[in-house]
């Protein structure tokens, strides 16, 4: 899909584009680990709510297209057929030796996230069930 897009962006444009790609990139990707701190420190803070599912809906969709693309974002190879000698985000961003573990540590997170997201929710099913308020 992206070498079918690459193709129609007169080469002229390559440059401006790239650029583009690498802002609106990083943004999604600083939005998307804001989301999994978010959606965890709601679950430590016992304040799940509304947010907190829109937040764990946000990163679970990012995660599922990171993953079905083979693990990585579909924007990098875009990125690469315009010319970056690299499309990926976290290389730009960070040290190699931090952006090699990204999956990692925010797949931690998120899994940290749910486990006391879903312990909030059986809490609180509980009270309501058992008309328990204190």
């Amino acid at each position: 899909m992206t070498t079918r897009l690459a193709t129609v962006i007169p080469p002229r444009c390559h440059g401006a584009t790239l650029e583009l790609i690498k802002w609106f990139h990083t943004v999604v990707f600083l939005s998307v680990a804001s989301l999994i701190v978010l959606f965890a420190l709601d679950g430590a803070t016992r304040r799940t709510g509304r947010r907190t599912r829109v937040a764990v809906t946000v990163a679970l969709a990012e995660s599922a297209v990171y993953v079905s693309n083979n693990q990585v974002c579909p924007l990098t190879p875009l990125a690469e057929e315009l010319g970056a000698e690299n499309g990926s985000v976290t290389d730009i961003l960070l040290p190699i030796w931090i952006s090699r573990r990204i999956p990692l540590v925010s797949g931690s997170v998120l899994v940290l996230g749910i486990a006391l997201n879903v312990r909030n929710w059986r809490e609180r099913r509980q009270t309501v069930d058992t008309g328990d308020t204190t």
